[in-house]
């Protein structure tokens, strides 16, 4: 897979979820890292560090943002917080199953958390973003 830089596309317009959402990018290219940069060790320790610290991330994330829109009176939280929900739930299963055992770490899995990442940020964020600047 390939690294994600940051770039004024990205922006909310809020500094601090802006600051959040390069931490998410910092940690899904440490997986990114991992599984392109080593062996099994390297991609077992560094990518299950960077996931576990991205399920771990995500909770504190969430809350902050959906804080945000709640000020903001935006109308779809409820349907924006199901999609955290969701997230959160997939990422959690990937960290319990990799560390069952039952799952490794593969391009295919960075990929999914890749696109979820950008398709969120790019259009979901962008959303609520717009409805900020419009109100």
């Amino acid at each position: 897979m390939a690294r994600i830089e940051w770039d004024d596309s990205f922006s909310v317009g809020n500094s601090e979820i802006d600051d959040q959402h390069k931490r998410w990018i910092d940690l899904y290219n440490k997986m990114d890292e991992a599984l392109t940069g080593g062996g099994v060790a390297s991609i077992d320790s560094l990518a299950g560090e960077a996931l576990a610290a991205m399920n771990d991330y995500a909770h504190n994330h969430f809350k902050f943002e959906e804080a945000y829109m709640a000020k903001l009176n935006y109308p779809k939280l409820v349907e924006h917080r199901r999609i955290h929900r969701d997230f959160e739930d997939m990422i959690y299963r990937y960290n319990r199953e990799i560390n069952d055992g039952q799952l490794f770490l593969n391009s295919s899995l960075i990929k999914i958390i890749r696109n979820w990442l950008l398709d969120h940020i790019l259009h979901e964020d962008k959303k609520y973003s717009a409805f900020a600047q419009g109100s």
